[in-house]
């Protein structure tokens, strides 16, 4: 099998690793962001799916634009592919390259469709207190994520999942549940199944400013923020007027006594708990903007004025 590869992030160099690996697949090239610039040098750096692809020298295309750059898509209709990949690529791919593979294009999406289309689906599950998400095989189309699925892989999300363990997890089963599907589709084994719209749920792309704790929501709803927005964008309130990252957080469903969102109290074991607007979220890890991570004991060594003020 001839595939073309259209993917960016690191779960997508895992699912990679396993096509190249694969006896019975060729991955003709691959296609991916341009690299960018990191940190206050400004040093280019490519994705780790470009880094894979040179190692195992396969040919990489970096386009700005993919619908308007015809040469582009005549240079990929040359390689005579068999199936098109698409995994979290973050460009929309116009009717003219989905119909350039032989047999089919396929997306690689991380939810169980039709819930949770969209850009973010990882997270979405963690925001929404899902206990269940999966992995979803489907043909591709300009529409967002909603044409027929090939296959479901599910997996159970643990309480105290973060979106880097669920990625973790995405890694392992995304690439053996496209093998699967391929070699089943070579087979003639799979019938695709429409999905139901009426049931579909979408998710954005997620933004630095969607971590800003509002105080008010309950303390699961901040709990289910940081385990949807760690390791990024993490989630975040106000101290001294810098930026106060809550890097490991827990919460309490249950307390008698009232007290308004934000307040910051130390209990008599040494536990700090913040009001929230129902419940308590309690601290465990903190970071001040430009200073290291802390646990929450020693950051209070250093801060005996963050007892009882009100956050915002």
């Amino acid at each position: 099998m001839r595939i073309w590869f259209f993917w960016t992030p690191s779960l997508s160099a895992s699912v990679l690793q396993d096509l190249i690996e694969a006896p019975d697949v060729e991955v003709v090239f691959a296609v991916t962001n341009p690299d960018k610039s990191i940190g206050r040098s400004g040093e280019l750096q490519a994705t780790p799916v470009k880094k894979l692809a040179i190692e195992n020298n396969i040919p990489v295309f970096t386009p700005l634009s993919v619908r308007r750059n015809p040469q582009f898509l005549e240079d990929l209709a040359s390689y005579n592919c068999d199936y098109f990949i698409v995994v979290a690529y973050g460009k929309i791919v116009p009717q003219t390259l989905l119909d350039t593979p032989k047999k089919m294009c396929i997306n690689v999406h991380g939810s169980i469709l039709p819930k949770y289309r969209g850009a973010s689906p990882i997270q979405a599950v963690l925001l929404h207190g899902e206990q269940e998400t999966g992995v979803t095989i489907m043909k591709m189309s300009v529409g967002m994520d909603e044409w027929d699925i090939l296959k479901i892989r599910t997996i159970p999300i643990e309480a105290t999942e973060t979106s880097a363990t669920l990625f973790d997890k995405f890694a392992v089963i995304s690439g053996e549940a496209l093998l699967q599907t391929l070699r089943e589709l070579e087979l003639g084994w799979i019938t695709s199944l429409p999905q139901d719209s009426s049931h579909a749920t979408y998710c954005s792309k997620i933004e630095k400013e969607d971590g800003i704790i509002d105080w008010n929501k309950s303390a699961k709803e901040i709990y289910q923020m940081w385990q949807a927005y760690t390791p990024w964008p993490g989630i975040c309130t106000t101290y001294e007027n810098k930026r106060f990252l809550l890097e490991e957080v827990g919460y309490i469903n249950e307390y008698t006594q009232v007290l308004s969102a934000g307040l910051v109290v130390k209990m008599s074991d040494g536990k700090i708990w913040v009001a929230c607007g129902e419940w308590i979220l309690t601290l465990e890890k903190v970071k001040l903007e430009w200073k290291k991570s802390q646990l929450i004991r020693d950051f209070i060594n250093g801060n005996q004025k963050f007892i009882s003020i009100n956050l915002s």
